[in-house]
């Protein structure tokens, strides 16, 4: 007899899973898995010895998570890297699985590896691809080739935002598809008990430091009112011309960089702020995917203003407000109204809070279980 909570096959024995995830490395990132573990799956991940996270490089930490093998990888790019190929080789050399579960694009290098292995072994094990690709791209060879094969062949897909989702349909995806945001530990992220921001507004900036996050947006909206501080966390090539901007903008003494937070911290970090902010620009060839920022502040009951970019509208949705990206002026107002607005921060605030459980990593979890069990049947 199965009992509530655990995966049956169709034979009565549970789920067992090959999970692949470079980003596994991150230890709280692996709740998903864990929380998978504790619905009944036998879940086996796959993921980085160290790789690169937010700017800095994070190794792998095993916190306890027997039922994880880490593998070393070439390459640092997240679509144009590898894993040592002896390790997969032997567990694709294993008959048990009823899935592999790739949490990578469907046109990247690990795929086709995997394609690759799976092929010499002579396995028709049933198999999932990720995407977070919300710009319909036509990749050159043998890109192109790795994401027609993948996507054909694949028993569903799981995205973190509806565009990739169509775009996969579009691009062939026959198999299932379900919509997975990325989690957040809401036991981990939570509110501290605190007053409405009076006077002064500490803006918080949690990212990497690249021009499509649009930091460089956030200091020039400091400049145009004094009462807003600026606390910036993270890292990356425009630390040396942010810096230098600050000086220029004569905000030095308002803007804060603390460099790369380690993740562990971060529950500690957005308590801080009074408002975060995420002033990501659409470049050509990049679309901000998803924004993990906005859910790890609205758990820790704190608002957004971001760009009305991407997927961050249907991220921040009514726990925050959305200004144009790239308008230094419609982010200092949009700032400034959480100062001068009566009410408006707490009911923000309210709304995040009351909102953030749909990214808890337990409903995730359920909902990618019961993907599991639609793709093996088809599979």
């Amino acid at each position: 007899m199965v009992t509530p909570g655990e995966v049956p096959t169709p034979s009565g024995r549970h789920l067992r899973v090959l999970r692949i995830s470079h980003s596994g490395v991150v230890t709280s990132w692996r709740e998903r898995e864990r929380d998978l573990r504790r619905r009944g799956v036998d879940l086996t991940l796959v993921t980085a010895v160290r790789w690169d996270e937010g700017g800095a490089p994070v190794p792998f930490e095993a916190a306890g998570d027997d039922f994880v093998v880490p593998v070393r990888t070439f390459g640092t790019h997240p679509n144009l890297f590898v894993f040592d190929p002896r390790p997969l080789w032997r567990l694709l050399g294993d008959d048990r699985w009823d899935l592999v579960d790739l949490h990578e694009e469907p046109f990247g290098l690990a795929v086709a590896e995997f394609l690759v292995l799976r092929w010499i072994r002579r396995r028709r094990t049933p198999f999932l691809v990720c995407s977070a690709q919300n710009l319909d791209k036509r990749y050159p060879p043998p890109f192109r080739w790795i994401e027609r094969r993948s996507l054909a062949g694949a028993a569903g897909a799981y995205t973190c935002n509806t565009e990739a989702g169509e775009i996969l349909r579009r691009k062939g995806l026959h198999g299932e598809l379900e919509l997975l945001p990325l989690g957040v530990d809401v036991a981990r992220f939570r509110p501290v008990e605190r007053r409405p921001p009076a006077g002064r507004l500490r803006v918080g900036f949690v990212g990497r430091l690249f021009p499509v996050k649009g930091a460089h947006v956030l200091l020039a909206a400091a400049a145009r009112d004094p009462r807003l501080d600026v606390d910036i966390y993270g890292a990356g090539p425009e630390a040396a011309a942010l810096a230098a901007q600050a000086a220029e903008l004569g905000v030095t003494d308002r803007v804060t960089f603390h460099g790369h937070a380690d993740e562990p911290a971060l529950p500690s970090v957005y308590p801080t702020f009074d408002v975060l902010a995420v002033p990501s620009i659409p470049v050509p060839g990049s679309l901000e995917q998803f924004g993990r920022a906005v859910v790890e502040g609205q758990a820790a009951g704190v608002p957004s203003v971001a760009s009305a970019s991407g997927a961050l509208p249907d991220v921040v949705g009514g726990a925050g407000l959305l200004v144009p990206p790239g308008d230094p002026e419609a982010l200092c107002d949009a700032l400034v109204r959480l100062l001068e607005e009566p009410g408006l921060w707490t009911r923000l605030r309210d709304e995040g809070l009351a909102s953030v459980g749909r990214y808890s990593w337990a409903g995730i979890a359920e909902l990618q279980e019961d993907l599991y069990q639609r793709a093996v049947r088809r599979g």
